[in-house]
């Protein structure tokens, strides 16, 4: 899926809680840190087609990629973060909410990350990234459809608008809600 998505979603599930940019990140991070160290180990990017493969982006990007797109290693990342919240404070650079507790705080920065990766478990085909969402304790991956194909990227783009939607909703909902007597 594109990092444009990637990022609405991330920022719209959080629903205000994360700050817009953090989440975002969050949202685009398991991709970012996959294909931008990569490129520094390719002569020049590969094209990306319908016959494009994994293996067109060198050992770098698979090997990147199953951790990034990992459901357990996320978990772990979730699980240190929270720990680190508990002993360290909730940092306010990051979040819209002052009375998060350290829990709900990690809570809220992962699920971008938890949201990237379960996108793709379905856009991403065999040939190319398939998502390894068990690593490392699995190779299990699904054979799914190309983000682009039209269908795909039309749901896409509707489940962005149906995100955005209920959070412009939910703000327009508190907003009348404060301002009555």
């Amino acid at each position: 899926m594109d990092v444009l998505s990637h990022w609405l979603m991330g920022s719209g599930a959080t629903n205000g809680r994360a700050k817009f940019w953090v989440a975002g990140s969050m949202g685009v991070l398991p991709d970012l840190l996959v294909f931008v160290p990569n490129s520094f180990f390719l002569d020049e990017r590969p094209d990306i087609t319908d016959e494009t493969v994994t293996a067109d982006f060198g050992w770098y990007a698979w090997e990147a990629y199953q951790v990034t797109h990992s459901l357990v290693w996320a978990t772990i990342g979730f699980l240190f973060t929270w720990i680190f919240f508990e002993k360290r404070g909730v940092t306010q650079r990051l979040f819209t909410n002052s009375t998060l507790s350290a829990r709900d705080a990690a809570i809220w920065l992962w699920l971008p990350w938890f949201i990237h990766i379960v996108n793709d478990i379905p856009t991403h085909t065999a040939k190319f990234f398939p998502t390894p969402f068990l690593a490392p304790f699995s190779d299990l991956h699904f054979d799914g459809y190309r983000w682009s194909t039209p269908w795909v990227w039309f749901t896409n783009l509707a489940i962005i608008v149906g995100i955005w939607s209920y959070v412009f909703y939910k703000k327009r909902k508190n907003s009348i809600a404060q301002e009555r007597p």
